[in-house]
């Protein structure tokens, strides 16, 4: 099994473990600054829009007016004149306010509005007005001031209230009070004019005949309810069920209990033949005396004398006391027997006396027992008498039930709507007063310039349009930029990270970092194995993996005086080898070199297991070989220098490990290298991310 992987430090990160890392904050930062320029290019278009927008825009003027809707029966001092219910604004009353301003915003309004302001006075020509005027005729130009009309009306209800503001609104200040006042006027008239529909008439006529209908069908109800004898027909109902219930359960429980007491009877009859006339007495004669207890008392201190015999020498005071207790005992029985005694006792039958007394209730109790059913028979037959009478009248009376309920209800509809309909008709004549005009336009006007809003939009869009074209640019990128990209795109974890100026002679934080990654990899083990054949593969050819695999075959050698060899099959530069001639070992020509402890692959051409066409039999011998050679055998190569070479590398080795290139390796690439290592049997237990670079500064990296 894989075990822990240790923190590394300096120029790496942390190493995590087999759990995908979650997207944070400083990826988000780190992907904004990698793809700052197309940020700033998408964000800077609608920044400029809006701006262009902003400059050529208008200050508008608003004026509003301020009307009261009086929900209530058309006076002008109260909101309830019938005095009939709530002096609330109900729903029926918010459902009038809205209607009002349907009416405010109905194009018969407008259009007379429009047409007393005039259409050149409230929509001033432009410049090519004259050229569209050829192609469009009056109507048309006033179909479209309308339009416009009522496009800058605004008539809301104000919340919680009965009031409605009207506004318009128009770049001339003058003739946005003059429009305003002139729509008020308008609205009113109109309002006159739509509630000029007498309909009190029509509505008693039909209140009178709900009237009658109703005063018939009560008469019917009460009449069919003194002939049934119903007071209330539910719980007549009820009560007469439960009754013919009730009488049932009796009847069944005092026929149960006939029969129990007629087979009483029979029986105790039966028994009662069954016994002599003459009662016999039972005598016995014993000489036991109560709580006599010698005998059993004597066994028990023999047994226990011989238990103590056994532990005791003889004449012992255990021996001597329990010798006197059985004497004593013995004593008492013999002085017993000497005396003569005995008790006699005589039982006498009660049975007979018992059965006459039990024979004659249970006699009483069958006679009453018949008596309780007869009444019960007839009891039953009443209550299922009145049961059925109430079944005979249960359906005309929910008809005329019904009838009466649909009755009642048109006739408090239409009751309602006639006293309603009479006091319409009575304040037909001063409708208005309905509708009062709270403040004139000329009152209230409101300056309004959108250049403030419109920057504010632009740089809301900004940072909109630049997100967005990060992240597109973001999910479009193959290449990594940080580990945290790579693991969780590859499922595996970052064993070191080396920044793009990790090669650098005398690095310090690469030191660490290199010695952190040989702590790893030493301290892994697979299956209770250490690891001892690491193969570093990269997709595409590049020199981070050469100088990674050397420093670390240094670091294995010289700090950690390990027997180490070095396979370089990813770089066209060979290692710097020592002078003298070379040897084969496991497969593979090896020649010393000046750091101690660490040879190197010399020549392929010499090295048999450095041959594609070497069977995979003998290629594992030759690896047993080469572990028994070396305590560490660092192998480095990539797909497009010895592609089959490494496949058999990636079968035959512990462990392989894949070299991601920041910015250069194609996640493609690394997704296939990473199929292939499965697909050839080999075991991948984590990446090295090379060439990191740094985008954000310092003091962000601490904070985010």
């Amino acid at each position: 099994m894989l075990m822990p992987q240790a923190a590394q430090s300096g120029a790496t990160e942390p190493a995590t473990g087999s759990t995908r890392p979650a997207f944070t904050l400083r990826d988000f930062l780190i992907a904004a600054f990698y793809h700052i320029r197309i940020v700033l290019l998408a964000g800077l278009i609608p920044l400029v829009v809006a701006l262009a927008v902003a400059a050529t825009s208008r200050t508008e003027y608003t004026a509003s007016s301020l009307l009261m809707v009086i929900v209530s029966r058309e006076v002008s001092s109260a909101q309830n004149v019938t005095d009939t219910g709530p002096a609330v604004l109900s729903i029926e009353g918010l459902k009038q306010v809205e209607s009002e301003v349907q009416i405010i915003e109905s194009a018969d309004v407008a259009r007379a509005t429009v047409v007393e302001i005039g259409v050149d006075r409230l929509f001033p020509p432009g410049r090519l007005a004259a050229i569209t005027r050829l192609f469009s005729s009056d109507k048309d130009l006033m179909d479209k001031a309308v339009e416009r009309f009522q496009a800058s009306v605004r008539a809301s209800v104000q919340s919680g209230s009965n009031v409605i503001r009207v506004s318009f609104t128009n770049p001339d200040r003058e003739v946005a009070i003059a429009a305003a006042d002139a729509l008020v006027k308008t609205y009113l008239a109109a309002r006159r004019r739509l509630f000029e529909n007498p309909t009190a008439k029509i509505l008693m006529l039909e209140v009178n005949r709900f009237q009658t209908d109703l005063s018939a069908v009560d008469r019917e109800i009460e009449q069919l309810k003194v002939k049934a004898g119903i007071i209330d027909f539910a719980q007549d109902a009820i009560l007469a069920s439960n009754q013919v219930d009730g009488i049932l359960q009796r009847r069944r429980q005092v026929a149960e209990r006939e029969v129990a007491v007629t087979a009483q009877v029979t029986e105790a009859e039966k028994q009662f033949a069954a016994l002599p006339d003459s009662v016999f007495d039972f005598a016995e004669k014993t000489d036991a005396l109560p709580g006599d207890e010698d005998n059993n008392t004597l066994s028990k201190l023999l047994l226990e004398r011989d238990r103590v015999a056994s532990q005791y020498a003889p004449g012992s005071q255990l021996l001597r006391d329990l010798d006197r207790q059985i004497a004593t005992i013995r004593a008492r029985i013999k002085s017993r027997s000497e005396r003569r005694y005995s008790t006699d006792r005589a039982v006498r039958n009660p049975q007979v006396n018992y059965i006459q007394n039990m024979i004659l209730s249970l006699k009483v109790e069958q006679d009453s027992l018949g008596r309780q059913k007869a009444e019960l028979v007839q009891q039953q037959r009443l209550a299922e008498e009145r049961l059925a009478a109430l079944r005979t009248a249960e359906t005309p009376l929910i008809e005329l039930n019904r009838k009466r309920d649909a009755l009642g209800e048109g006739f408090r509809e239409y009751q309602r709507r006639a006293v309603a309909a009479a006091i319409e008709e009575a304040a037909s004549q001063s409708r208005q007063s309905a509708v009062r005009v709270v403040q004139e336009a000329g009152s209230a006007v409101t300056k309004r310039s959108l250049a403030l809003p419109l920057v504010a939009a632009g740089l809301f869009a900004a940072l909109l349009f630049g997100g967005a074209a990060g992240a597109l640019a973001s999910s479009l990128r193959t290449s990594f930029v940080t580990p945290a990209e790579a693991e969780r795109a590859l499922g595996l974890p970052v064993l070191a990270v080396f920044d793009a100026e990790a090669d650098r002679p005398g690095n310090a934080a690469t030191d660490e970092a290199i010695g952190s990654c040989a702590t790893l990899l030493l301290d892994t083990s697979i299956d209770d194995a250490p690891l001892r054949v690491l193969h570093f593969l990269s997709p595409d050819a590049d020199d981070a993996l050469p100088w990674l695999a050397r420093r670390l075959a240094e670091e294995f050698a010289a700090r950690r005086q390990l027997r180490t060899l070095l396979v370089d099959l990813s770089s066209g530069a060979p290692y710097p080898l020592a002078s003298g001639g070379s040897d084969v070992r496991g497969g593979i020509a090896v020649t010393g070199t000046p750091v101690p402890l660490l040879w190197a692959a010399a020549d392929a051409e010499r090295s048999p297991l450095l041959d594609f066409r070497l069977p995979i039999a003998e290629a594992e011998l030759m690896m047993a070989e080469l572990r028994r050679a070396f305590d560490c055998v660092v192998v480095s190569s990539d797909l497009p220098g010895a592609s089959l070479v490494t496949q058999r590398f990636c079968q035959l080795v512990d462990a392989n490990i894949l070299a991601v290139q920041a910015e250069k390796s194609r996640m493609p690439a690394v997704l296939r290298l990473r199929d292939q290592v499965a697909e050839s049997g080999g075991l991948t237990i984590g990446l090295v991310f090379l060439g990191r670079r740094y985008y954000l500064p310092n003091w962000l990296y601490h904070r985010a």
